[in-house]
């Protein structure tokens, strides 16, 4: 599991420095969800769930909230953060049909936050999500999440290491673009450990997405969607995008 992005260090650095994404969506997200007739009870699939902040929300906010995530380090996090909801650790695609055995239950709502997807191996692995998503979705059922697009792995091409650094941790990232539709993040954390440090580091590896596809593999498979700038009042990120939509009923 040593290739799964948010090990143990990066996945608590995350949550207690960097969730603050998940929380500006999370009042969007309830808000689309509502707007669709989505009452207290409906089942949200929240992927990419990581250490739970959208979840717990969701929660809150009357939602029956199943996280899943490839980081077993983060759904460690999210089962203490958000003890109401319910989380696994599975990742997408799982290459099963909706509610088999190891794959993603038949929901609601379908949402995620955070480029999930473009963390996938490639086009055709995001292409396969996409259509898995849209799959596990319940006639009339709602889907809303971000994707990174090229627009925004260009704007990092020449952005200089970021380093933040707190009283019990550092962290430390570099991005590179090795190749075409790549955004390729190398992160250091230094984290405190009694008297001394703990050095980690990780390498994300990000595919962009046209989106242009992302709405034809959609459509191909039941869900009509639209692009949007963001899940609701929060700010935009320059190059993230939102596609939100409905399968048919």
């Amino acid at each position: 599991m040593n290739n799964v992005p948010y090990r143990p260090d990066l996945a608590w650095v995350h949550h207690v420095g960097h969730g603050d994404l998940a929380e500006h969506a999370a009042k969007g997200v309830v808000a689309l969800l509502r707007a669709a007739g989505l009452g207290d009870g409906a089942r949200v699939l929240d992927v990419g769930c990581g250490s739970g902040r959208l979840a717990r929300n969701l929660g809150a906010s009357g939602f029956e909230v199943l996280g899943v995530d490839a980081s077993p380090a983060m759904i460690a996090l999210a089962r203490t953060h958000a003890p109401a909801s319910r989380f696994e650790v599975l990742a997408v695609p799982s290459g099963r049909p909706p509610d088999a055995p190891g794959g993603l239950p038949v929901s609601d709502a379908v949402v995620s936050t955070g480029h999930v997807l473009n963390y996938l191996q490639g086009p055709e692995t995001i292409a396969a999500a996409l259509a898995e998503l849209a799959a596990c979705l319940r006639p009339g059922g709602v889907l809303a999440l971000d994707l990174m697009t090229e627009q925004f792995a260009r704007r990092h091409e020449r952005c200089a290491p970021h380093v933040r650094i707190e009283d019990d941790w550092v962290v430390v990232t570099r991005d590179s673009r090795p190749g075409p539709r790549l955004l390729v993040r190398d992160i250091t954390v230094f984290r405190r450990v009694g008297d001394g440090w703990q050095r980690t580091d990780e390498q994300h590896r990000n595919v962009t997405f046209d989106p242009e596809r992302a709405l034809e593999v959609l459509r191909a498979h039941g869900v009509v969607a639209r692009q949007r700038a963001s899940f609701g009042e929060e700010r935009p990120i320059d190059g993230l995008v939102v596609l939100e939509g409905r399968r048919s009923v």
